[in-house]
């Protein structure tokens, strides 16, 4: 009777034979298959030792020696050290390989943002140039895909100095916007700005001037009302409005012709509640005005004294005949930049240390004016706080790491275009002078958020981005000195120049 060790081999013996046949066609061969495939395998590994070592050894003998960047028209980055370089023809066609100062001076230069790795090696004999590039432009540009859009977020809040002092600060927050707050609506918010002193009143995103503080405060019930603390680029990033002052006619205190028995520069009005009419009494006519101007006007202490003399101030009560049959000038059409026509509501608000912030979806009038809401300043970048030319700038501008903003700064929102700008997380706007630089910035200019061009003054200006500029030679960058901490208590971070 056969072992189970007879059986085992047995087994061993058959299976061997299936094998040798379905791999060599043979069931009883000579030699074992599997003694080939290892020959062969042993024999693939020496070739491939021989094939390294012949590489290894032209390696030494010829060093560096790859050619196909010339021809790639790309930014050309020395793979040990970083250093740009860009390939260009000088004056009589010969190729020359210069340093950038910059990422986006290099792009500019060879109208590409592709970059191709280059040993040091492979760049050794090549006929260098001169310096090239613009000195204060960005070292990193943001991928288009990382461009932002709507809203931009214009706010002013309070924070605490040093000295424990409580001053307002500006932070521009570039396609982001904010949490919470109160929505002013059709209310009026008084602002008080820090740096000049001067009282506005805001209303539909717009900020007017208060002339005459005590008429106007007293004629629109306002004296009690809180003053918010603003800094003057807030001010400055809303559009402007009319300011709010006692418009009175010429020659007040003589008889008119018009009105009989009343006073040049007296007021008059015609019917009762939000239908009535209101007048100012000329020499020879009468002056339709709103009932905010004629508020005004009724409490200017000019008014007493010239066009009542000895008398209280009070509106004339004129009947539809006492207009219709005299020479009237009607009241102009409104327009955005009127302040408001009737006596409006004030904000609630708690006090002069409120947070405001303005939104804008495009480059008309702010979408909307916000009361007490939470601003995240995160990764902002504190700036310089005015320009030489004396522009007051945003303390802070936030924009995310990595992403950034190509704008188109408009006039108005009819204007068919703008200025474009780049900017960039490190808190500053590049001017970008036409779409040629913009797509070799990788960029597609029709894309560029339109914005108010007095918004995006808000913002450091950096050198323009064009390409005469990249071609000049390059001087040694200037350091820009920025605030450590931002206005708003949160770390910033200071920009790579």
């Amino acid at each position: 009777m056969a072992s189970r060790r007879d059986l085992f081999q047995s087994y061993q013996f058959l299976t061997q034979r299936v094998v040798s046949g379905l791999v060599l066609r043979e069931s009883d061969p000579l030699q074992s298959p599997g003694r080939r495939m290892g020959g062969a395998a042993f024999g693939s590994v020496m070739v491939a030792v021989l094939v390294l070592a012949v590489v290894g050894v032209i390696g030494v003998i010829n060093p560096g020696g790859n050619t196909t960047w010339q021809s790639a028209g790309a930014v050309v980055v020395e793979e040990e050290t970083g250093t740009r370089f860009v390939y260009l023809p000088d004056d009589d066609g010969t190729m020359r390989l210069h340093q950038v100062a910059n990422f986006a001076s290099a792009a500019l230069l060879t109208g590409s943002t592709e970059v191709v790795s280059v040993s040091s090696s492979s760049l050794d004999g090549v006929p260098r140039g001169p310096r090239l590039g613009i000195t204060g432009a960005p070292d990193a540009l943001p991928a288009a895909d990382d461009l932002l859009g709507a809203p931009w977020t214009l706010c002013a809040a309070p924070v605490s100095s040093a000295s424990g002092e409580s001053t307002p600060s500006t932070a521009l927050l570039v396609g982001g916007g904010i949490g919470g707050g109160r929505s002013l609506g059709e209310d009026v918010l008084l602002v008080r700005d820090r740096g000049t002193g001067e009282l506005q009143l805001v209303w539909r995103g717009r900020h007017h001037l208060v002339v005459d503080e005590a008429a106007v405060l007293l004629a629109l019930s306002l004296r009690d009302v809180p003053q918010v603390d603003v800094g003057s680029a807030w001010l400055s990033g809303l559009p402007a409005g009319r300011a709010l002052e006692p418009q009175p006619v010429a020659g007040r205190g003589v008889p008119s012709a018009a009105v009989p028995g009343a006073l040049v520069g007296q007021v008059g009005r015609v019917g009762d509640g939000e239908s009535a009419q209101w007048y100012q009494v000329d020499l020879d006519r009468v002056v339709e005005i709103t009932e905010v101007q004629a508020r005004i006007l009724l409490a200017d202490p000019l008014t007493a004294q010239q066009a009542y003399p000895g008398g209280e101030p009070t509106a004339l009560t004129l009947s539809a005949v006492d207009v219709t049959g005299v020479d009237s000038v009607e009241l102009p059409e409104a327009e955005p930049a009127d302040p408001p026509a009737q006596v409006p509501t004030a904000a609630d608000v708690a006090g002069s240390e409120e947070t405001v912030c303005a939104g804008f979806d495009d480059a008309g009038d702010p979408s909307g004016v916000l009361v007490g809401a939470r601003v995240d300043t995160t990764g902002g970048v504190a700036g310089p706080g005015a320009t030489t030319g004396g522009t007051t700038l945003a303390d802070l501008v936030v924009v995310p790491p990595g992403r950034g903003a190509l704008v188109s700064a408009r006039a108005s929102a009819e204007a068919p275009t703008g200025a474009l700008f780049l900017v960039t997380d490190e808190g500053r706007a590049y001017p970008v002078p036409s779409p040629l630089e913009a797509a070799a910035l990788g960029y597609d200019a029709s894309t560029a958020v339109p914005m108010p061009e007095q918004l995006v003054a808000r913002i450091a200006p950096g050198p323009a981005l064009s390409e005469t500029a990249a071609a000049a030679s390059a001087r040694s960058p200037d350091r820009v000195a920025v605030h450590s901490r931002d206005h708003f208590g949160s770390a910033a971070r200071r920009p790579d120049r």
